[in-house]
């Protein structure tokens, strides 16, 4: 039992920091063979993933359905690679960044208007703010809580704390979590600050969710951002990452509709489109059965 829990211990505290030092871009496509787990590990969650594409996916064939998983798989290594090296993102000898939309983002710097960034678990998340930093803007940051989230080991704990740190250093701003009073939040949104917070954030304990369409069904999400935003009365932009290669990387930012809850519900449509054409870059596979529902026709039709 010990040994095997020494395994991820590795990886997070030697494997991946190792790989971020090498000097050469060429190490991201190293980091799917590492893989954030042990093999046996993988390949159960890469049959689960196969189980899941099959039941969402119905459409497409079992090879995809087996590519997908294992393209999902290297995406979350390449990630973690990200984590253990966010100082290289966007600089020579790490991934290349090619950004669009950042006019959407100068035009409210030059009116010195505080905006959320809304991101998804899509792909290599942390590349869109670093991208926008290295361009000038100050970022600050709403997550989840780390440190009082029972659901991690001492040695996951650690390792997000140094990305956080490492993060929050490269964007130049503050990281709050959801259990910290939001006064801050609102005060420095109404100042001028951009603060980035995650649309599909998910944890059981939610209570004020709101439901969007989304891929034949109902998407359960929470109706934080949209709130903040109308209650400190700035606009909303919205920013993904696509991986083109390993180490080739494009953050797309868009401009939303200026009512809150209308632009929420653009950033869910565009989510979904995302899904349909690259189902392996959301995280959320394993949360699928606590935060999507089947419409009331679907579940008719099993009655």
């Amino acid at each position: 039992m010990a040994a095997h829990a020494m395994i991820p211990d590795w990886r997070l505290r030697f494997a991946f920091p190792a790989l971020g030092r090498m000097p050469c871009a060429k190490v991201w496509h190293l980091a799917a063979l590492i893989g954030r787990e042990p093999w046996p590990a993988r390949r159960l969650t890469q049959q689960f993933l196969v189980q899941r594409f099959a039941q969402v996916f119905p459409g497409a064939g079992a090879p995809e359905h087996r590519e997908w998983a294992r393209a999902h798989l290297a995406m979350r290594a390449q990630e973690t690679l990200d984590a253990a090296a966010l100082h290289r993102l966007g600089q020579p000898g790490g991934p290349a960044i090619e950004l669009t939309g950042w006019e959407h983002v100068a035009a409210l710097m030059r009116q010195k208007q505080g905006f959320v960034l809304v991101l998804n678990h899509f792909d290599r998340l942390l590349t869109a703010p670093i991208a926008l930093a290295r361009k000038g803007l100050a970022l600050n940051t709403l997550t989840m809580p780390i440190l009082e989230n029972p659901g991690l080991e001492a040695v996951q704990r650690d390792f997000l704390l140094r990305k956080v740190r490492s993060f929050t250093r490269i964007v130049r701003g503050q990281w709050r979590t959801s259990t910290q009073g939001m006064r801050p939040v609102h005060a420095g949104l109404r100042a001028g600050q951009a603060w980035v917070i995650l649309a599909d954030a998910w944890d059981p304990g939610f209570t004020r969710l709101r439901s969007h369409p989304f891929l034949g069904g109902q998407l359960h999400l929470p109706t934080g951002i949209e709130r903040l935003a109308q209650s400190a009365g700035v606009p909303l932009l919205h920013a993904t990452t696509y991986s083109r290669r390993p180490d080739r990387l494009q953050v797309v930012v868009e401009s939303l509709p200026g009512d809150p809850a209308q632009a929420i519900d653009a950033v869910l449509r565009r989510l979904e489109r995302d899904v349909r054409a690259r189902p392996w870059a959301w995280w959320h596979w394993g949360q699928w059965e606590q935060m999507w529902s089947p419409c009331a026709a679907q579940l008719g039709g099993k009655a």
